[in-house]
């Protein structure tokens, strides 16, 4: 069975009616699919030289986490481009293979476990002129997405430190847990999860929310995890990030009438660091590790008044 457009160039000839030269395609693109390493090259590769305006200084082509998809689809769309679009990934751009080929390289490490797009406009033509079309044919937007795995390097090492059971009313305005970046590389908390065991011995949980722009949390450094409602009542240490998970009290609410049990998991479900999993004091204020870069065991925990930010 022809297709149509086979079907249609049979037309034209059996009517003696020139046949119109084929418009140059994109060919094709990487990376694609899952587990893609956090070190990868995006290029694009086209059938013939392509025209470089708008390529290499991300007016019409664009790598973005999938959250940013939408908004870099109508930004390499518009008249202004994509140049200044917020969530675009920071890249060192080339054209190599005689014009046939965009190379997009990461001036950092990509996130791990984490949807990526590289989005191009239709408005990209040939270096001869000519409009580019899409892998089949069509003259549209084109995106290419993969997902990226586990981080390069060493695995990440946090430890949760300390958690305020019962803050000064309103509680969900106060109450914290606080995670400490004991490893050797800096750590990205963007998609992890923190969460509790209920009563009934339910997991409860929150993703992290880290905003655009932030820097990793950097060997030996801190951060708290807040719930939205946080209402910064305490006077931290310059350099210490709040973190948002829950929309308004933290896990829905820290427990104070038994022990905590917090974990803390990465984007790819694994958990990376308890407190009270083995077991801890009910305390009246706030949970610590004694030593907070001990093990999560009741000889380590200890009840104390809170010290948000501060290390012992």
């Amino acid at each position: 069975r022809r297709s149509t457009g086979a079907a249609a160039v049979l037309a034209l000839l059996a009517c003696g009616l020139p046949v119109p030269e084929r418009l140059p395609r994109i060919a094709g693109a990487s990376p694609q699919g899952e587990g893609v390493s956090t070190l990868a090259v995006a290029e694009l590769r086209f059938e013939v030289p392509v025209d470089p305006d708008g390529l290499l200084d991300g007016a019409r082509l664009v790598l973005v986490g999938s959250d940013a998809l939408r908004a870099a689809i109508a930004a390499v769309e518009s008249d202004e481009g994509a140049a200044a679009l917020a969530g675009a990934v920071a890249v060192a751009a080339s054209l190599e293979d005689g014009g046939a080929r965009v190379v997009l390289r990461p001036r950092a490490p990509l996130r791990g476990f984490t949807a990526y797009a590289l989005v191009l406009s239709s408005r990209v033509r040939a270096a001869d002129g000519r409009a580019m079309l899409d892998p089949e044919g069509r003259r549209r937007t084109f995106v290419s997405s993969f997902s990226t795995g586990a981080p390069e390097g060493p695995p990440p090492a946090p430890a949760l430190t300390e958690v305020l059971v019962d803050a000064a009313t309103p509680e969900a305005g106060g109450e914290y847990v606080e995670v400490v970046n004991r490893g050797l590389v800096a750590l990205d908390l963007a998609g992890w999860r923190l969460a509790k065991r209920t009563a009934t011995g339910a997991l409860a949980s929150c993703a992290i929310v880290v905003p655009a722009g932030a820097a990793p949390l950097a060997p030996g450094a801190l951060a708290l995890l807040a719930g939205g409602a946080w209402d910064g009542r305490y006077a931290l240490p310059a350099g210490v990030p709040v973190l948002a998970c829950g929309a308004t009290a933290l896990l829905g609410g820290i427990a104070n009438d038994r022990a905590p049990d917090l974990l803390l998991a990465d984007p790819g479900g694994t958990v990376r660091a308890t407190l009270g999993a083995a077991g801890a004091p009910i305390c009246p204020v706030a949970l610590e590790k004694v030593d907070p870069y001990g093990a999560d065991v009741p000889e380590n925990l200890a009840c104390t008044e809170g010290s948000p930010g501060l290390l012992p």
